[in-house]
């Protein structure tokens, strides 16, 4: 008999690895995991946990974001335990124009934080951010308006960025 969630796992794969190229990109973290490395681990970690919740790709794709991140923050820690100057694993923060380099952990902080304040807010972000989904998709994803997903992405951007001490965007 086949089981659904593993079955929308194995449809999300491919986009499993997208995400995990577009999270790495011109990134230093690279030296310490590679994209199917990260995808791969994040698949496995889904494996093991329930996800008899999950009924869609979108879905899945959203835990698979949340996953991602958790596995970043772990190899960043592990690294930190094995020399006392860990390399910082970075990632890009998309703008309009600007595209800011930050710390996987910080950002993890402060989406923490969003999520306290705001759970619909920094879903938006782990759509947009991780998943690199356009606001219409994120819209569709998340069965709010396009003009809703907007305003949400703007000011959960901006509150993050403020947040990472980036201040407002030029």
């Amino acid at each position: 008999m086949s089981n659904v969630p593993d079955d929308i796992l194995n449809a999300c794969y491919s986009d499993m690895r997208r995400m995990a190229r577009r999270i790495l990109a011109g990134d230093g973290a690279r030296q310490l995991i590679q994209p199917t490395e990260l995808a791969n681990e994040a698949a496995i970690r889904l494996l093991r946990s329930n996800l008899s919740g999950v009924s869609d790709q979108g879905h899945m794709l959203a835990y698979a974001a949340r996953t991602m991140r958790q596995v970043l923050i772990d190899e960043t820690r592990k690294q930190a335990a094995k020399k006392r100057e860990a390399v910082g694993m970075m990632t890009l923060f998309p703008g309009e124009d600007v595209h800011r380099l930050i710390d996987i952990e910080d950002l993890d902080r402060a989406l923490g934080e969003l999520a306290v304040h705001s759970p619909d807010y920094a879903r938006v972000v782990e759509l947009r951010f991780m998943l690199g989904l356009s606001v219409d998709e994120t819209a569709m994803a998340t069965r709010l308006s396009h003009r809703t997903v907007l305003r949400r992405w703007n000011a959960a951007r901006l509150w993050l960025l403020e947040r990472l001490g980036e201040g407002s965007p030029e």
